[in-house]
């Protein structure tokens, strides 16, 4: 397989898609608020109260936010998939953490308007299958005839 080209037929991205940042280390910290700079060997931004590091030091390790439960997180963990269906249409995909269904995961529910998909439901439970609060998204899709136009998406 060739490699990918950019418009600009090369290979790679094109200089108007790359990013380069210098190291400044010997011009000092970013002196405007908002600025971001490459000193020594991390990203140093400019806030209101001072300059701080953009890659050390707060926030959560990988592996504590691979193990948040949310709905913009696929299941990445030992599962087991529900498919529940009324004739030949899917209704709900519900997803246990075994086979013995007794601890939710996630859940998604669809309605329909004749053959049409309308409502996605989708709902993302804790570790202790108790539904999430604020992890709930709501798809309406919105048709013209038999073609979908759009879909409007809300998360409560």
């Amino acid at each position: 397989m060739a490699p990918f080209k950019t418009p600009d037929r090369a290979p790679g991205p094109s200089d108007e898609e790359e990013l380069i940042l210098e190291d400044r280390t010997a011009d000092g910290n970013p002196t405007v608020n908002g600025a971001i700079r490459f000193v020594g060997d991390d990203f140093v931004g400019k806030t209101s109260t001072g300059t701080k590091s953009l890659t050390t030091g707060g926030g959560i390790s990988a592996s504590q936010h691979r193990n948040l439960d949310q709905l913009v997180h696929d299941i990445a963990e030992t599962s087991y998939e529900e498919y529940v269906y009324t004739g030949n249409r899917v209704d709900a995909i519900i997803i246990w953490t075994s086979s013995g269904k007794t601890q939710k995961i996630r859940e998604t529910l669809f309605t329909y308007t004749g053959n049409k998909v309308t409502t996605i439901v989708s709902k993302q439970y804790d570790g202790a299958g108790s539904l999430i609060a604020g992890e709930t998204m709501t798809k309406t899709l919105n048709y013209t005839g038999n073609q979908l136009d759009d879909v409007d998406v809300v998360v409560s």
